[in-house]
């Protein structure tokens, strides 16, 4: 998960607390993906260069590994070296990257959409508007060749990964949901964001802005397990590949 200098995070989101959330969406992504059972994700790989980000992200679990930016050069140049490290430190395992602006995911969805992945194929997942990606898997051996950017979904497919969006159906709406602007952001709140979300906007005029109000107070979250977004690689075992 290639994370932003918070500074220059989520641009085009007009909000008071803009790096913050940022950061908390990040984390609940993160959140979402490690309380997947180990069968599914051995590790969550974040890359950032953010000094805030590398601390309140490592802190989170034995499971997130956290690496530098060492192409800094964009988000496809901190994938292709996230998804490299991830298979030197875990060889024979297959790489998915995902957006970290996934405030609403659950746990269930993300996994659903890891076991969908064809053998020996590239997939995808686009997000809500259809034309982005929220999810490239790529499995053991095969590159992950992110080409993330506008019109990413298309460029995707162009390239030969297989599109899950279908088949998923409205089966994984967390997962399609991406977090740019207000208007992405009220519909996460419809669905019920994770409590890293949720308590930055509950502080004191986060709630606030010029279309409206963001509601603090979502529908419940409901997380599947007892333990608790930009792009974030999450390792996948062989094993998951040959059923």
């Amino acid at each position: 998960m290639p994370v932003k200098r918070l500074t220059a995070a989520k641009s085009r989101l007009a909000h008071p607390e803009r790096a913050a959330l940022a950061l908390a969406m990040a984390q609940d992504t993160v959140a979402a993906a490690r309380d997947i059972d180990h069968a599914v994700v051995v590790a969550v790989v974040v890359v950032t260069n953010d000094r805030t980000a590398r601390a309140d992200i490592a802190d989170m679990d034995a499971r997130v590994v956290i690496i530098p930016d060492l192409p800094d050069t964009g988000l496809n140049a901190a994938l292709t070296h996230g998804a490299a490290e991830a298979a030197r430190r875990w060889p024979g395992a297959g790489v998915a990257a995902m957006s970290a602006d996934l405030a609403a995911l659950r746990p269930a969805e993300l996994r659903a959409a890891l076991l969908a992945v064809p053998p020996e194929r590239r997939a995808m997942v686009a997000d809500a508007d259809g034309t982005g990606t929220v999810m490239l898997a790529a499995t053991p051996g095969s590159p992950l060749a992110p080409r993330f950017g506008p019109a990413s979904r298309a460029e995707h497919v162009r390239s030969g990964a297989w599109d899950l969006t279908a088949p998923l159906g409205p089966s994984v709406p967390g997962l399609r949901r991406d977090v740019d602007t207000l208007d992405d952001l009220q519909e996460a709140l419809r669905l019920g964001v994770g409590p890293r979300t949720r308590d930055i906007l509950k502080t004191p005029g986060a709630a606030g802005h010029s279309k409206g109000t963001i509601i603090a107070r979502p529908l419940a979250y409901q997380r599947l397990t007892d333990v608790s977004h930009d792009v974030q690689p999450a390792v996948v075992p062989d094993s998951l590949y040959g059923s």
